[in-house]
């Protein structure tokens, strides 16, 4: 073989080939996500967002429906979410979820979690009709079986989305949801004395109120009490105590009312806790004021 010094200085001198549109956005993106997906980086929110922003246009270069976009879109959607600017990100997470589901590629994991995601935001955005579409169908993949979920976790998505349609005002549908939730929570926990049932017989007495069905709301109060007095939990007994004064008082029993509240300041001195004290006099006392003649 004969060599060309010529044709090897060529070789070694030519140009470096220019970058594909698919290299470069590479180059520019990358860096960007991997800071964001780093629980240790920090960074400025409105800068990164800027940085997402200027590469809006490359990004778009590759078709409406593009790997690069629906990724660019995400990331500003995450973004935003971390500087609790919801309503701006919202829009960007749901196209680029569409995106992403149309082609059918994301597995029943990654669906669960995009779908919880938008419906996270979608609640802190107040929008909760896309909350609770969202979070429903995150529920239905969480089911699936290539979902790898705790019972505590397909549970918690369920819970918020009775949450979710309470805030809608759908009041109806979330005492149904709700009261479907505490039969499954009930058996899923094997224990009606489990502490996690607190907030969920709460909320359905909170369902009931809002339907003026005042009984049933009494009824699932007294079960929260129950459970809180089984579990020796202030919390849970002194909470729901100012619910079932309050409930009395709007009821027009007054003396009940003042019984309920003279419980809790009792329960707060015998836990020596000032703040607890300071808050169960105050509130007495506010029911005092309230019930005198106007």
């Amino acid at each position: 073989m004969k060599w060309s010094l010529a044709r090897w200085l060529t070789d070694r001198t030519a140009a470096p080939k220019a970058a594909t549109p698919a290299e470069q956005f590479a180059q520019r993106f990358n860096p960007l996500r991997e800071t964001v997906y780093d629980a240790d980086a920090m960074f400025s929110g409105s800068t990164m967002s800027e940085d997402l922003a200027a590469l809006r246009p490359l990004a778009e270069g590759f078709g409406a429906e593009s790997t690069e976009l629906a990724e660019l879109l995400w990331l500003q959607f995450v973004v935003y979410g971390k500087r609790q600017m919801d309503d701006e990100g919202l829009p960007l997470g749901l196209r680029a979820l569409a995106i992403r589901t149309a082609p059918g590629k994301l597995g029943p994991s990654d669906r669960y979690e995009q779908h919880y995601a938008i419906g996270k935001s979608a609640l802190r955005a107040e929008d909760y009709d896309s909350a609770i579409e969202h979070l429903r169908q995150a529920a239905q993949w969480a089911d699936h079986e290539g979902a790898t979920l705790s019972i505590d976790q397909k549970l918690g998505i369920r819970e918020e989305i009775g949450y979710a349609l309470h805030e809608a005002g759908r009041f109806a549908e979330a005492l149904a949801q709700n009261q479907q939730l505490l039969a499954d929570a009930l058996a899923a926990f094997s224990s009606e004395t489990d502490a996690r049932l607190s907030g969920l017989i709460n909320n359905l007495a909170q369902n009931a109120y809002e339907l003026d069905d005042h009984a049933q709301a009494q009824r699932y109060l007294q079960q929260r009490l129950a459970l809180g007095q089984a579990l020796k939990d202030d919390g849970i007994v002194l909470d729901t105590l100012f619910q079932q004064g309050v409930l009395a008082h709007e009821s027009g029993n007054g003396a009940l009312a003042h019984t309920l509240f003279q419980q809790r300041v009792a329960i707060a001195q015998a836990s020596g806790d000032e703040d607890l004290i300071e808050e169960a006099e105050a509130t007495l006392a506010e029911l005092a004021e309230r019930e005198q003649p106007q």
